[in-house]
């Protein structure tokens, strides 16, 4: 097979020619002990470089030239470390400085060894130097010729289609298989195997997904090469129900039936073939059975391992057509059929789509190729490449390497500077995502992407494209999990990684990387990255020269103790990334890594960090997240002058920033969110006038931001850092004026009430037109001209954003979520151009946005209103096309005027979404509300779905069967639904939790069918349903077809029920399970329709949890409240606006009660049945305006503990007999001005002297008020 491992070279050495040309430049070069050998050097390495394109492309047939790569590669990696390590040596000034002062800084006999491994290098590059003569190279354009980026590559849009061909039919079979074994076993294996790349995933989540499997519980776990059976064990038992117990080998069979009736799992990618292992598993899997149908299937690439672990026959995947293969290619292509020499392209395509081996992976790769070799000549030369003739002449060439090969043909093609990128990624396991950010900053760290053809660029804008043009090829491919997902600009992207891609990473750097969890590692001389499953043992025990270790990274939970010494040899480390230990704290040897450049340890749990970290000179990257306990950080870390990152979010307790802080002024990306006490923030910024990236947001606790202002000074300051592109001031109002009332720094406010109270007079005075400190301070962040994303979400007191906003010319996002007091956006701001998102969600004072019309390039969030101008063929919808909100409300959809418009906005491509509303008006329609939302299908990963306003009688397919398409909807909301006589199987969303049904006049009754099968709402917490006004019958619990008893609830998790404006509704045939909260408002018939016994026989009760039951303005006399005769164990009972209370002696079924709240503004006396309740503890009567006087029998109340009486004007004294009252701790009176004034009187003072706390509170007694809901805040 044909070798590319040598066409790492020319990156290699162009950065060591870099690095000796830089120092042949400077001072240094004119010392006599290094003069003569870096001058060598560098004319060696300048002559080489002109021959590496000769050299490269030999190399991949001729063995010699291949030897003769790898060893000019070794000793430019060493030349690179000499040179960095010179650098690293010198003080830290500037550049020119510290080469001028190298003198001083280099003892006696660090020059010396310095000197001789100079020329142990230079005489191993004269040697190599001399053998390319052997070889005649031919000179030409150096290998990095072109080092531009071709903006057409940058999409990722050529790969992304969703539509998989070809595999239509392998899923029904796949699923006949399974369906016909499950007639005779409840316990099926089914191993789908074929070589690597050739669709065993893609088949298996085409199967794992569809609606045949709707009613199954699932899970998906990829078990890799590094085959852990508890690993397995326990990712099983993770993502099955959250409430299921993981099974594990001790467990003995349950004797009661399983909570889980029907299973499916998907073993992806097993590669273990060892019998007695792969008899544990299939052991293991048995045992879960345990009574279950449980259907597994496997991929796995090995027909000898699909025979071991099958219990049916395995299916052998066959590669797809040559036509299917040219399809896929031309979908990669994009726009072939629009081609003018389409004719003369086409038969050398499906030539290449041949050469595919059935394969989609090496069909898409191969389109990219074909999407830069724009002309036929470019065409032919991927037709005719050596590569596949190489691969035709080796003995019996498997599919599997004729596919890679297709891949090595990728690599080939790849401009040079990506290759080194793309390698990289061999460090990492397979199967693992990558982060994005970090991805960038690694090879940043590493010298992969310095600088590219625009100065003005970033790491991260350049590595951004280097990410585009490996996902266009499919080298890289977005993770299918949902990320960490925020507003724009917040969200965290991951990638992983094709295995046969991953192969080819590994063959590329099979010498240079070193992965532990592998077997069989050679014990290497060239290793320069390294992943490291255990890191007890040193590292010379893992390969024989440490300190050519370039990036060290530690997968999985290992630990790194405080005194480990594990890392000082590594003396040319440059990555270092810790994210997935536990870590204590950083070692003390951490300061021997001198070219450190890549510090990620999250999490630390020490409360110091130690000094040694700052002699960490060359380090541009440092991420400490949440690493909570961290009390300060060292007083020195200013020395750490090229820091270009650093991340201290979640530092919780950093009280002040160093003062040496201010000397980070290479610093471009600064995260100190949620740092809430961190003073000398604003003193620190005058210095970082590179900052790029600024994250100063604060959670909610509002305890924090009374106490003090540690952003105080920042207005003064920000207006400096002029380069910033981005600046999260969430939730900072309060940090950077401080209250009214604002305690000095080190000292405890003893008095939050005071300081809120303080807020309140603060805001008030302050809101009605930013005047003072806020308004110029919003004036300053206007002069920030090169700002793109603004965050001022949750400073709730903005009324309005200045008109001097409209100078932003670059400003693509502006985020005013919570900004509840704003009125008024900047007049012009339809002027700004290159506004995108304007996020004012829940910006409630906002009313007219009249100004966003006239601007068609902004697209207000997440409320976005579709409009259509008159004679317009188009409505504004295309505005999305290109947005990704994680919260989209698309309103007015009537005004869409065709369903091309829905298309072509790929809602379901929209992969950071978790919430979306889809809205239409009563207004007449251009297109029908059917075939609108048939286009408008959300992205799977979609947590919280609402629909208002449909008017069709069907919903389309992706509705019908939301559980396949949206199975991680955790909340539905369906409003305003006129036709449908039926809803959707929303029962079978396993994750649902809340479900609110409003106004849908079509559906008469909710029944077993409502389910969608058994299993239903297992996990639903909130039900709630509102003017339901056809709704006649409700059938709360159900059989489960073996007795033919009702037994099984249709919520048997319900925390709260809200049934509302419901007139026609009976439940049937007992009342549901309700374990918090129920409330009843103009629904009388579920209050009266019971008997006096309940004819439920079920297993379980529906009562026995009820916390508390509300009742709002029932016109039916208490007597007829039937339904609490089948409550009786119901603690707390809140009647609200129900005048007819004294219709009964008796309320029978409350004999529990512990609570009782009245709120009835027309009853003149309270309900004798009260009398009657001597378990009652607390006593709530509130805004009975009629009510008269406190009866004598309040004395028999003998329980009561607590009696609040608020805004009763009518009530003018309390009864004689409070005084039996013995049990009652606290008295509170509010909004009650006769019975204040009763209380006044000295010989009533005594009637009450027995009551522990006794509150009086005006109605405008705003303390007392603050004090008495603050007291209610903390009992509930």
């Amino acid at each position: 097979m044909a070798e590319i491992g040598g066409m790492l070279a020319a990156a290699v050495v162009k950065a060591a020619y870099g690095k000796v040309a830089a120092a042949a430049g400077d001072l240094v070069a004119h010392q006599r002990m290094f003069r003569r050998d870096i001058e060598y050097m560098r004319d060696a390495l300048e002559s080489i470089e002109a021959l590496m394109g000769d050299a490269e492309r030999r190399s991949i047939e001729e063995k010699s030239v291949q030897l003769w790569l790898n060893r000019l590669t070794t000793a430019s990696y060493d030349i690179s470390d000499i040179f960095d390590e010179l650098e690293a040596n010198a003080t830290r000034k500037s550049a020119l400085q510290k080469l001028k002062v190298l003198n001083l800084c280099l003892t006696a006999a660090s020059k010396v060894g310095m000197a001789d491994r100079m020329r142990e290098v230079r005489e191993r590059l004269e040697n190599i130097s001399k053998q390319r003569q052997e070889f005649s190279f031919t000179a030409g354009n150096s290998s990095y010729a072109q080092q531009v980026i071709d903006e057409r590559e940058t999409s990722s849009e050529v790969i992304k289609a969703d539509t998989i061909l070809g595999r239509d039919q392998d899923k029904q079979k796949v699923i006949a298989l399974l369906t016909q074994a499950s007639s005779s076993s409840e316990f099926i294996i089914l191993p789908i195997y074929g070589i690597g790349g050739i669709g065993k995933t893609t088949l298996a989540q085409l199967v794992f997904n569809d609606a045949h499997f709707k009613d199954y519980e699932k899970a998906w776990v990829y078990v890799s090469q590094a085959f852990d059976l508890k690993k397995v064990r326990d990712s099983i038992g993770s993502k099955l129900q959250n409430n299921q117990s993981q099974l594990t080998d001790t467990e003995q069979p349950h004797d009661d039936p399983p909570a889980l009736t029907k299973v499916l799992i998907v073993l992806d990618d097993l590669w273990e073939n060892d019998e007695f292992k792969v008899d544990d598993l299939k052991h293991y899997l048995k045992k879960f059975c345990n009574g279950r149908k449980v259907h597994v299937i496997v991929t796995t690439r090995d027909a000898s391992i699909a025979q071991k672990i099958q219990t049916t026959e395995a299916y052998a995947i066959e590669p797809l057509s040559s036509d299917t293969c040219w399809t896929i290619i031309k979908q990669a292509i994009g726009g072939f059929e629009d081609r003018a020499d389409k004719r003369r392209l086409e038969d050398i395509g499906k030539e290449i789509a041949m050469k595919c081996q059935g394969v989609a992976l090496a069909a898409r790769a191969l389109g990219y190729i074909l999407m830069r070799s724009m002309n036929f000549d470019g065409w032919v030369s991927v037709r005719d490449n050596d590569i596949w003739n190489i691969s035709a002449t080796e003995c019996t060439p498997s599919p599997y390497d004729t596919v890679l090969a297709s891949l090595k043909l990728s690599y080939i093609s790849m401009l040079p500077y990506l290759r080194p990128c793309f390698a990289y990624c061999a460090i990492f396991p397979k199967g693992r995502k990558m982060a994005k950010d970090d991805l960038i900053y690694q090879w940043g760290a590493l010298g992969f992407i310095n600088k590219l053809s625009n100065e003005d660029s970033t790491w991260l804008q350049n590595g951004e494209s280097i990410i585009r043009q490996l996902l266009g090829m499919s080298f890289l491919q977005h993770s299918n999990s949902p990320s960490s997902y925020g507003q724009p600009g917040k969200s965290v992207t991951f990638f992983t990684m094709h295995d046969l891609v991953h192969d080819l990473t590994r063959s590329i750097m099979r010498d240079e990387v070193l992965d532990t969890t592998i077997k069989h590692n050679a014990r290497g001389s060239n290793y320069r990255y390294v992943s490291l499953a255990d890191c007890t043992k040193p590292l010379n025990s893992f390969v024989t020269y440490p300190d050519k270790i370039r990036a060290l990274c530690f997968p999985g939970s290992a630990k790194v103790g405080r005194d480990a010494d594990g890392f000082s040899c590594a003396k040319y480390l440059r990555v270092l990334d810790l994210a997935e230990c536990s870590i204590q704290s950083l070692p003390y040897s951490i300061g021997q890594l001198k070219l450190l450049r890549y510090l990620n340890a999250p999490g630390i749990k020490d409360r110091v960090i130690t000094s040694c970290i700052t002699k960490l000179s060359k380090l541009i990257y440092l991420n400490l997240r949440g690493s909570s306990e961290i009390l300060a950080l060292p007083e020195s870390i200013g020395e750490m002058e090229d820091l270009q990152y650093l991340d201290l979010s979640g530092c919780e307790k950093i009280r002040k920033l160093p003062k040496s802080f201010e000397k980070l002024k290479s610093l471009v990306h600064l995260d100190l969110s949620d740092c809430p006490e961190a003073n000398g923030i604003a003193r620190a910024l005058c210095s970082l006038s590179k900052l790029r990236y600024l994250n100063l947001s604060r959670g909610n606790e509002w305890i924090h931001r009374v106490h003090s202002a540690p952003l105080r000074g920042l207005p003064e300051v920000i207006g400096k850092l002029i380069e910033l592109r981005y600046l999260n001031l969430s939730n900072c109002k309060y940090y950077i004026f401080g209250p009214r009332t604002t305690v000095s720094e080190g000292e405890e406010n003893s008095n939050p009430v005071g300081s809120f109270l303080d807020i309140m007079i603060l805001e008030g005075e302050e809101k009605k037109e930013n005047s003072g400190p806020v308004g110029s301070f919003l004036d300053t962040i206007s002069t920030l001209s090169n700002l793109e994303y603004l965050d001022l979400s949750r400073n709730m007191d903005i009324c309005s954003i200045p008109d001097s906003f409209c100078s932003l010319s670059k400003l693509h996002t502006l985020d005013l979520t919570q900004c509840y007091d704003l009125e008024r956006l900047p007049e012009n701001v339809d002027d700004m151009d290159m506004l995108k998102f304007l996020i004012v969600k829940d910006c409630h004072s906002l009313i007219n946005m009249s100004n966003l019309q006239r601007n068609k390039h902004v697209i207000p969030l997440p409320k976005f209103m579709v409009q259509a101008a008159e004679g317009e063929h188009s409505s504004n919808l295309v505005l999305l096309k290109n947005a990704s909100p994680p919260e989209l409300e698309l309103c007015c959809l009537e005004n869409v005027k065709s369903v091309e418009e829905a298309r072509a906005i790929k809602l379901r491509e929209k992969q950071s979404m978790v919430k979306l509303r889809l809205a239409w008006t009563t207004e007449k329609r251009f297109v029908e509300d059917m075939e609108l939302l048939r286009e408008l299908v959300p992205p799977r990963n979609l947590e919280h779905f609402e629909l208002r306003g449909y008017n069709n009688v069907i919903f389309p397919t992706w509705l019908t069967d939301i559980a396949t398409y949206l199975p991680n909807l955790v909340s539905v909301c369906l409003w305003d639904i006129t036709q449908c006589g039926s809803l959707p199987a929303l029962g079978q969303l396993p994750n649902l939790k809340r479900l609110e049904l409003v106004a849908i006049s079509g559906i008469t009754k909710i029944d077993r069918g409502f389910c969608g099968g058994v299993k239903a709402f297992t996990r639903l917490e909130d039900f709630s349903m509102f003017r339901m006004e056809s709704l006649e019958e409700w059938t709360t619990a159900y059989s489960n077809g073996k007795g033919g008893a009702a037994d099984k609830f249709m919520f048997p998790n319900l925390k709260d029920l809200t049934i509302c404006r419901c007139h026609k509704l009976r439940l049937n045939p007992c009342p549901p399970r309700v374990k918090g909260r129920w409330q009843i408002t103009e629904s009388d018939g579920v209050l009266s329709q019971w008997g006096e016994t309940s004819p439920y026989t079920g297993s379980s009760t529906s009562s026995a949890s009820l916390a508390c039951l509300f009742i709002e303005s029932s016109m039916a006399p208490v007597d007829q409240w039937k339904l609490l005769h089948h409550l009786p164990a119901i603690k707390e009972l809140i009647i609200k606006y129900c005048n007819d209370l004294n219709s009964s002696s008796d309320i029978v079924g409350a004999c529990s009660l512990r609570e009782l709240t009245l709120l009835c503004n027309d009853i003149t006396s309270l309900p004798h049945w009260l009398r009657s309740l001597t378990t009652l503890q607390k006593l709530r009567i509130r805004s009975c305006e009629s009510l008269n006087n406190l009866p004598e029998w309040l004395g028999d109340l003998v329980s009561l503990k607590d009696l609040n009486i608020y805004d009763c004007h009518g009530v003018v004294s309390l009864p004689e007999s409070i005084q039996r009252l013995t049990k009652l701790k606290r008295l509170s009176i509010q909004d009650c001005p006769a019975l204040e004034q009763w209380g006044k009187l000295k010989e009533n003072k005594k009637k009450i002297r027995h009551i522990k706390e006794v509150r009086w509170q005006g109605k405008d007694d705003i303390w007392s008020m603050l004090m008495y809901c603050a007291e209610e805040f903390r009992e509930e």
